[in-house]
């Protein structure tokens, strides 16, 4: 056979291939290749409580968004249930191909969630996977939205209730018309023995921790954010099993709560009750479990750790009809390069990549506001000031009524005085017509906190006041909303709701972020509620210094 002939069977049969695949050929380009290259096309979906961006084929990606809103939908009625509109809202990021997700996921991991991309303004929660929802990525997808759940329902919660809570809800799952409730965590679980080991279990790998090294009750319902999640940060020397015995200990008293004996169960849906209609958290909690004895909760609890572990079942449970995309469209190639670009984190190397990225999405679409925004925030991560103040500019004055905009300048403003180039006057000076702008078009926490806290500069307290309570209702997992509340109240002298307030935005912060702003923010409160009582009152506005982090 000549190898011409031999050329173009092979080609044919290649042709062939791709024709098969819902992804045609562009299954075999390089990770990360653009539709321009050849690679798969991307699309942007919207629903009642996600965005996605995929590049899987639409009616695929229409399914896809179909089974996010659903399993959304399945935990709210049967969990947490509610006539209050959400306002919830999360990206997912849904590549095809699991190569072009390996360039930004940890090792081993089948899909992985932020608080925020690394370098956006403005946090949405972030989902970041590929292909379908599996095993593994619906757990982590599913405490996700629990976390959601829980501070939407009774507030910010200490740390193991929310961990607890949280863990407890993601093994939720539907079968057969019915919901199932507490299931065992797939990835960890206490065992009898005296040592740590794992075990294969299904798609994961399981740790079993002895038993006995498990917290006690009241240990855990003591124990501060700090020590539950242990220090910010892992490096090699960090040895993590304290904090995983916490997460382990707090889903099994949590599963306690509300799968377990019946007069906890009563206790644990009071505390709810009281919780959802306003009352604090860990006041409702005291009030739930008064009248027991700490030890004999320590007691019934290692009896609990010990003993067999119901799964309540719940139903009959028909799932609701999933609703059409509210919005759908192709994305260009210039947005699909600064979107991989956001998904770094602009750190060593990687802030090379994206920059490359960017440059790529410049040359494809030079004139996309969108593009000189995010080479304006590279340069800020660069410190090519004059640069990114140029940058900036020209996206703004291609969208000048955009809220994203006009925060992404109004807070270079303040970069600007940080690193003093103006002076902090300078800065409220020239953002004045950026905020006086955002403050009629603003609709996000970040958006409405930022115009809160210039007003809280300017000592205009009762906008403040509306715009903070506006943000809230946004998010109302916004620590930083809570920090700025925070400081209102203490200007109305309501010293003891200011406490409760910051604790609030310490209590906010995600697993791993530490913030030495509102910790002296609640330092301060507590020092000033203090010198009220010995008579020496001091003024709240000593305790706005610094208002920003």
């Amino acid at each position: 056979m000549s190898t011409s002939l031999l050329a173009r069977l092979l080609s044919a049969a290649a042709l062939v291939t791709c024709a098969a695949s819902g992804l045609g050929c562009a299954q075999f380009k390089p990770p990360l290749t653009c539709a321009a290259q050849g690679g798969a096309p991307w699309v942007e979906l919207s629903s009642q409580h996600f965005e996605m961006w995929t590049d899987l084929d639409r009616s695929e990606a229409r399914d896809a968004l179909a089974e996010f809103e659903s399993s959304y939908a399945a935990l709210e009625d049967v969990c947490f249930p509610s006539d209050r509109p959400d306002p919830f809202r999360m990206q997912i990021i849904l590549f095809a191909r699991e190569r072009d997700f390996r360039q930004f996921a940890p090792p081993s991991s089948g899909g992985f969630f932020m608080h925020a991309l690394p370098n956006d303004l403005e946090p949405a929660p972030t989902m970041v996977m590929y292909g379908s929802l599996g095993e593994q990525t619906r757990l982590t997808f599913q405490h996700e939205l629990a976390h959601h759940f829980v501070a939407q329902s009774i507030g910010p919660s200490p740390a193991w209730l929310n961990e607890g809570l949280a863990q407890f809800y993601s093994t939720f799952r539907l079968q057969d018309g019915h919901a199932y409730i507490g299931s065992p965590l797939p990835d960890r679980d206490f065992l009898k023995g005296s040592f740590w080991r794992t075990a294969s279990h299904g798609p994961f790998t399981r740790v079993l921790i002895p038993v006995t090294q498990a917290r006690s009750a009241t240990e855990l319902i003591h124990m501060g954010r700090d020590d539950f999640y242990g220090p910010p940060g892992d490096t090699p020397q960090t040895d993590r099993r304290p904090v995983a015995i916490n997460y382990l200990s707090s889903w099994a008293l949590v599963h306690m709560l509300i799968n377990g004996p019946e007069p906890y169960v009563q206790r644990f849906t009071s505390f709810l009750e009281a919780a959802s209609g306003g009352a604090p958290v860990r006041q409702a909690l005291q009030q739930a479990l008064r009248g027991l004895p700490p030890e004999q909760l320590d007691r019934d609890y290692r009896s609990y750790l010990v003993g067999t572990r119901l799964i309540r079942k719940v139903g009959p449970y028909t799932a609701r009809p999933p609703s059409p995309p509210r919005a759908e469209r192709a994305m260009r190639d210039a947005e699909v390069h600064v979107l991989w670009a956001r998904l770094k984190r602009w750190e060593g190397a990687e802030r090379a990549w994206a920059a490359a990225h960017l440059e790529e999405a410049l040359a494809h679409d030079p004139n996309n506001p969108e593009v000189r925004l995010w080479r304006g925030r590279l340069r800020i991560a660069e410190a090519r000031l004059p640069e990114a103040e140029q940058e900036l500019t020209a996206a703004l004055a291609a969208r000048p009524a955009d809220p994203r905009y006009l925060l992404t300048m109004a807070r270079f403003l303040y970069t600007l005085a940080s690193h003093r180039v103006i002076t902090t006057l300078q800065a409220m000076g020239r953002a004045a017509p950026l905020v006086d702008r955002l403050a009629r078009t603003a609709s996000t926490a970040a958006q409405l906190n930022f115009v809160a806290r210039y007003r809280i500069e300017h000592r205009e307290f009762d906008e403040a006041e509306t715009l903070v309570k506006r943000a809230l209702q946004a998010d109302p997992s916004c620590a930083s909303c809570y920090d700025a509340y925070g400081m209102l109240l203490l200007v109305q002298g309501r010293v003891m709701d200011a406490i409760s307030a910051a604790s609030h935005a310490l209590d906010l912060l995600p697993e791993g972020n530490a913030s030495p702003l509102f910790e002296a923010r609640l330092r301060c409160f507590h020092a000033h509620e203090k010198a009220a009582r010995d008579g020496a009152p001091t003024p709240p506005e000593r305790c706005f210094n610094p208002l920003r982090q």
